[in-house]
């Protein structure tokens, strides 16, 4: 039954017509297991003596606004429940050969942006062109980097990979 109630509260949100900002404050609001989700991040930032440094409209600006860049870059993140991450972009020398999905986290895209201690943007992405031709390298990092300027992102650049903390 809880798992039907929160199946529809997700389809009842698709029907209404809400801004983004609008959906993800009315997503993370209702569904009960977010709820727990936010108490949860709060004990762990608090036991981690963390700052919130980004805001969900900082967060929902930046999704938005990757949405005018030549294509959507890949990203890696770090939750705050994590111990550590996966990776990072600068343990690996070539550009990825993929894109980011930078759709919500209800079309399971980006993560729900209060849990996100970090995320890497990568500014390049390598578009294979056969076994003996090397790659096409698109390279969109100064979009990035004024994408971030205009929208007051605070950021920490390393050649093409852009780190933007959640939490420090």
């Amino acid at each position: 039954m809880k798992k039907e109630k929160t199946h529809n509260l997700y389809k009842s949100v698709e029907n209404l017509n809400l801004t983004l900002f609008e959906k993800y404050k009315y997503l993370t609001e209702n569904d009960t297991n977010i709820i727990k989700l936010k108490e949860q991040v709060a004990r762990i930032v608090a036991s981690k003596n963390l700052s919130s440094v980004m805001n969900d409209t900082k967060w929902l600006e930046l999704q938005e606004g990757i949405s005018t860049l030549p294509f959507p870059p890949a990203y890696n993140e770090k939750l705050i429940q994590w111990d550590k991450a996966k990776f990072t972009f600068n343990d690996f020398p070539s550009p990825p050969k993929y894109q980011g999905d930078w759709s919500s986290f209800w079309e399971e895209g980006l993560p729900i942006f209060f849990t996100i201690e970090w995320l890497e943007i990568r500014g390049t992405y390598q578009i294979p062109q056969g076994r003996l031709v090397s790659p096409k390298i698109l390279d969109e990092t100064e979009e990035i980097h004024q994408l971030l300027h205009k929208l007051n992102i605070p950021f920490e650049q390393e050649k093409d990979v852009f780190t933007i903390f959640g939490y420090k």
